[in-house]
């Protein structure tokens, strides 16, 4: 009954065993792929290994000479009264010191350089493979995770070179040379001498893997406080935690965090404490077995004192390899675990492929057509959530494109998808006469200017950030372009002028400003598209007239996508474009839609019959900005910004 009971439902016991034992070997094998590709990285890096390895052997083989020079000193110089013999062996023993220890230093070096640069290609390859990653990859992770994976994961990896690479064939080189000595010296010592090998052994396996466990713990650990501290020391977070009064609730976090921290680094070197605590008793039990041993044989004039005190000096090199090898297991599944999370990034295939087609900046027309585009955000389902649903759309050269609706409308969605921060579910989009896809990134989005609601700017200058998007403009092309987005006479008036630092996100600038210095940035660029998405925020009266005054020279001549927040800008549009839950529902100038399209009479009497301002054009409103416009040049756009 027992048996008919144990092979029930799936195999019993020897079922559960196999299927452990199948777990395992596919857990080692995916070990092996990755410890096979790690060790890739330092191919290149070849010819310092090789060097590294003569090195090892050289230190190795002078590791047992002092033992030997030690061995004829007492026994055939200070015991039989030859000093010049002890002056000679003394002299060479001091010889052999320093060449030794000039080859460690050459070794530990190499070792570093070696570290170092595999360390510095990873971080490269890391931030080189984030940057290809679309928008939506960001939005999904933790900027804070990304930085621990590139900076405190591939620092890690020193440790891997020093520990386990280099660490493993130094240890073997030093056991393989010192035991070769001993066991010529006498082999009965040699044989008393390893009998305490496994008191060595045995504990630090268990030990290591102990430490393996809290080594993981405190790179998650320190994962969560990089995490927390990327985003309580940016402006925007340092923000939202003061309006809401969070100030002592995240400290209290970050003091449970750290205080966790703490502890597992605490029991870390505690039990690294126990390992030494019994690698030392045994470091002792073994020559005191020597001595006794080996005074025995002495008193019967069966060995002579050098030999004993060599192998005495012999025993340190022989039990601490030892104890170190039994951790290379240990240590490789550390390396694995470290080189997997690397490779958990690395192998994220970026969402966004790049086309092959090199297209020289303003060489385009500006003609944008969508055919049948979806999208949904919802990748891995197989019934998605569309956020676009077959939207088909043609913005000619030099038109201007109003996008209205709804929030949730999928306006910024469809924004978004014309310089391909992210790709359609299906459909196709079309710049000029080539299909988007074709096209590189570069070139595609050297096509394109976008000035976001809420524009971002890098904690340095005003120059740095509009050079942000022309790293060859001039002088004169900067203050060009400031002119015409209106911002110009406020850098000016700065005492420190376009050297101002704007502070992190530009928080040191107003809201009007960084609209306008958003749309300088863009105007240097000179596109031949421009991508908006107008600001809710309310304005004064100048600061509007003056966005909207930078927003004409902007536009001036350019095909133009806008979502409008503005009465001003749906009534200049050629067409706009209605869009509800992801779906074109009209088309039309301002006229024809208020007559025509009953959500767009909703949104316009909610959202822009209220605005308090004249209806009128863009250029109705600052009719002085496009005579000041310094654009001009071939076919529709512009050139670039020169000092009128």
């Amino acid at each position: 009954m027992g048996v008919h009971m144990g092979g029930g439902g799936g195999g019993g016991m020897w079922g559960g065993s196999n299927w452990r034992m199948r777990e395992l070997a596919k857990t080692e094998r995916l070990d092996w792929i990755i410890l096979k590709r790690a060790l890739r990285a330092f191919v290149p890096y070849w010819r310092n290994a090789m060097i590294v390895s003569l090195v090892l052997i050289a230190t190795s083989a002078g590791g047992v000479i002092p033992a030997w020079l030690t061995q004829r000193i007492i026994d055939n110089g200070i015991l039989q009264d030859r000093i010049s013999l002890v002056i000679a062996l003394t002299i060479v023993l001091i010889l052999v010191a320093i060449v030794t220890g000039l080859l460690g230093v050459l070794q530990t070096w190499l070792g570093n350089v070696i570290a170092q640069d595999v360390m510095a290609d990873y971080r490269l390859r890391l931030f080189t493979h984030v940057e290809r990653q679309s928008v939506g990859f960001f939005a999904s992770r933790q900027s804070g995770d990304l930085v621990s994976r590139v900076m405190n994961d591939v620092s890690a990896i020193q440790n891997v070179v020093n520990n386990t690479l280099i660490g493993f064939a130094s240890n073997i080189l030093v056991i393989l040379s010192t035991l070769v000595f001993m066991f010529s010296m006498n082999w009965q010592l040699t044989l008393l001498a390893l009998v305490v090998v496994p008191g060595f052994v045995l504990p630090t396996q268990k030990v290591g893997r102990s430490r393996q466990k809290l080594q993981g713990k405190i790179q998650e650990r320190l994962s969560t406080l990089t995490v927390q501290l990327t985003e309580q020391f940016g402006v925007s977070g340092a923000l939202l935690t003061r309006i809401f009064n969070r100030e002592k609730r995240e400290t209290a976090r970050f003091d449970q965090d750290n205080r966790d921290l703490r502890n597992l680094y605490v029991r870390q070197s505690v039990v690294g404490r126990w390992l030494m605590m019994w690698i030392g008793m045994f470091s002792s039990i073994g020559p005191a077995l020597l001595w006794g041993y080996g005074g025995w044989l002495a008193i019967h004039h069966e060995m002579g004192i050098g030999t004993i005190v060599a192998f005495t000096s012999l025993l340190s090199r022989l039990y601490s390899p030892f104890s170190q090898l039994a951790q290379v297991q240990v240590n490789l599944l550390s390396s694995i675990a470290l080189f997997r999370r690397i490779f958990a990034i690395l192998d994220i295939d970026p969402e966004v492929a790049d086309g092959t087609i090199e297209l020289a900046p303003g060489s385009i027309a500006g003609r944008i057509e969508l055919q049948g585009v979806s999208f949904s955000y919802q990748r891995d389902t197989e019934t998605p959530t569309l956020a676009l649903d077959h939207i088909d759309l043609v913005a000619n050269p030099g038109e201007m494109i109003a996008l209205v609706g709804p929030s949730g409308a999928g306006k910024t969605t469809l924004l978004h998808l014309l310089p391909r921060f992210s790709d359609p579910l299906a459909g196709r989009m079309f710049v000029d006469e080539y299909d988007a896809r074709t096209l590189t990134l570069d070139s595609l989005r050297s096509q394109m200017g976008l000035v976001p609601q809420d524009p971002f700017f890098f904690h340095d200058t005003i120059r740095a950030n509009l050079l942000f998007a022309y790293e060859d403009a001039t002088d004169q092309e900067l203050i060009a372009a400031c002119q015409a987005a209106q911002i110009h006479d406020m850098i000016a008036g700065l005492p420190e002028g376009y050297d101002t630092l704007v502070g992190e996100r530009g928080y040191r600038l107003s809201g009007g400003e960084r609209q306008r210095l958003a749309i300088a940035r863009v105007l240097l660029r000179a596109p031949r598209i421009v991508l908006l998405d107008e600001a809710t925020s309310a304005l004064d009266t100048l600061v509007e007239r003056q966005i909207q005054a930078a927003l004409t020279a902007l536009m001036q001549g350019r095909t133009a996508v806008v979502i409008a927040h503005r009465l001003s800008t749906i009534l200049a549009a050629d067409r706009i474009v209605v869009l509800d839950h992801g779906v074109i529902v009209a088309q039309g100038r301002h006229d024809e839609l208020l007559a025509s399209c009953e959500l767009y009479q909703q949104l316009y009497h909610a959202q822009f019959s209220e605005d308090g301002r004249v209806p009128g054009t863009l250029s109705a409103d600052a009719p002085e900005a496009a005579s000041s416009t310094p654009h001009g040049g071939k076919g529709k756009g512009g050139k670039r910004i020169a000092l009128p």
